[in-house]
């Protein structure tokens, strides 16, 4: 049976959506790149009064943390952010170096929304 749904209710379904890629692309990545004790990025983020399910509201969060982590939260970010775009079909170049790891994700975010 078919089921109309009004434009919010698709915003936020894509929202959501968008937002369990997000965290199991992020998983995946600290999982290859740190093994297990990769996870603890989210004990460490609870202590910063950041849920796990708040990550891709918090972005800033997340990518602070992720320094505390890792000298090279860099490399880590951009391994979040090809798998996540090539999860869209998509290939992640880095066009503006003054972008952060959040703008970035705000970027793909608003194009999947056209």
């Amino acid at each position: 049976m078919y089921q109309k749904h009004s434009n919010g209710d698709l915003t936020m379904k894509r929202k959501n959506d968008f937002n369990k890629k997000l965290m199991a692309t992020i998983d995946n990545v600290l999982r290859e790149t740190f093994g297990e004790p990769g996870l603890l990025i989210y004990s460490w983020l609870k202590v910063q009064s950041v849920q796990p399910e708040e990550i891709p509201e918090k972005l800033d969060a997340f990518a602070e943390s992720l320094k505390t982590f890792s000298a090279g939260c860099s490399v880590v970010e951009t391994l979040i952010l090809r798998n996540l775009y090539s999860s869209y079909g998509l290939e992640f170049e880095q066009t503006n170096e003054n972008c952060s790891f959040r703008g970035h994700i705000t970027e793909l975010r608003n194009s999947l929304r056209h």
